[in-house]
């Protein structure tokens, strides 16, 4: 850091002198004999402070240190009034000009010392100051783009919670990276298949490729260039405009988007669960139907049977009751015969009995696998027409919502 300049204006040269010598040990001097070329000294050597004689020919120093503090190129130089004056009105002048302090002539050298050095430290508090300001106006800007950040996702979680497809899922998310201005493309890994999303246009079979290929890499974060692709479980995104040359907001999206691929790797397990259900509901409810169909044709072709073969039975056993005794047996042969012929019709009795029972047993299990069929209906209709839980901030949020960002986060 060089010597810290002073710029003295003043019409006597001995003044300016005895001022140059006074502060040469501790500071660079410049001089300027009237007002006018004051002014363009302050301009052409950027002094740090300006030591303004009141009284001189043409401009005097309050008009001079008027026209320097209204020029913003010059309005923030440290002026120090040297006057033969001492009244308070003289006093309040110079501080209605802008000028920073105001020294009665004939002065003391240390006081003049003094006061700069004062100046100094003050000049140089204000400089830290405003460091200090600009970084945590920086810092505050941050943060509210950060909570700006925070509002989308959120917004674009509770706009996910009724999504019933993909393709509204990828359009909210690409409603919030078109804010952000990123340019994007969305990968979904589903039960049945992969898809992709552009946020712009279509998908080229290239990037397709390129977008599996790091998938399939396993690795969370690749960075190439400009584009940075992320990969979760089942989505990947691939920003093809990463702001490489604003660190702050590159950092800052990469903290931010895994919390959009966070809520939406879980909404395409859910909606793939789902779906799951619904085709293994429907699957069960036709299997019940078939079965139920099949239990109830067989019992009625059972209860079909038994009847055809009891009456057969019976006709045979009439028939044969009246050729019998045309047949010349003996006593005992007839008697075998018959107690022959009434054992087979009692084993056949209890043949259709346990056949009722069995058709009965059908008759349960249909009405059972009715039942529970019923309940798969009931369930099936529950996960297509149920919405799903709302948000914890009140009202929930619809499909059609605009993700603007705007949020209450308490």
């Amino acid at each position: 850091m060089g010597a810290v300049k002073v710029l003295v204006v003043d019409d006597d040269r001995t003044v300016r002198n005895v001022i140059c010598r006074a502060l040469s040990e501790e500071y660079e001097t410049v001089t300027a004999e009237n007002g006018l070329d004051g002014i363009e000294k302050v301009q052409s050597e950027n002094p740090d402070f300006v030591l303004l004689d009141v009284e001189m020919p043409g401009l005097n120093g309050y008009e001079v240190c008027d026209r320097l503090k209204q020029n913003p190129a010059t309005q923030d130089k440290p002026v120090l009034f040297l006057s033969s004056h001492s009244s308070l009105r003289e006093r309040m002048l110079g501080y209605e000009m802008g000028a920073t302090d105001y020294i009665v002539k004939p002065f003391a050298t240390d006081e003049l010392l003094a006061k700069l050095r004062l100046l100094g430290q003050f000049k140089r508090d204000r400089e830290a100051l405003d460091l200090r300001a600009q970084s945590a106006s920086a810092t505050a800007f941050v943060a509210m783009r950060g909570s700006s950040e925070l509002g989308l996702a959120i917004q674009f979680i509770e706009a996910t919670y009724n999504a019933a497809d993909f393709d509204t899922i990828a359009r909210r998310f690409f409603d919030v990276t078109n804010q952000l201005g990123l340019n994007c493309s969305l990968m979904f890994q589903t039960r049945l298949n992969r898809q992709f999303f552009s946020a712009r246009g279509t998908v080229s079979p290239l990037e397709q490729e390129v977008m599996a290929t790091l998938y399939d890499a396993g690795k969370r974060f690749n960075d190439f260039g400009c584009r940075t692709q992320i990969n979760y479980s089942r989505v990947a995104l691939l920003v093809k405009n990463m702001p490489l040359d604003d660190q702050e907001a590159y950092g800052r999206y990469k903290d931010f988007l895994p919390t959009m691929l966070g809520s939406t790797d879980a909404k395409i397990k859910a909606l793939d669960t789902e779906w799951a259900l619904v085709e293994q509901t429907r699957n069960l409810t036709h299997s019940f139907g078939v079965v139920r169909e099949t239990l109830v044709q067989v019992g009625s072709n059972l209860q079909s049977t038994q009847s055809e073969v009891l009456l057969l039975l019976r006709q045979t056993i009439e028939e044969l009751d009246d050729r019998i005794p045309r047949l010349g047996l003996e006593d005992d042969q007839e008697k075998y015969l018959i107690t022959t012929l009434d054992g087979a019709l009692q084993t056949t009795h209890g043949i259709i009995e346990s056949g009722e029972s069995a058709r009965a047993s059908f008759q349960t299990v249909c009405r059972l696998l009715e039942h529970l069929s019923e309940r798969q209906q009931a369930l099936l209709k529950g996960v297509i027409e149920q919405p799903a839980p709302c948000s914890p901030h009140a009202g929930g949020a619809s499909q059609d919502q605009d993700i603007t960002g705007d949020v209450e986060l308490f």
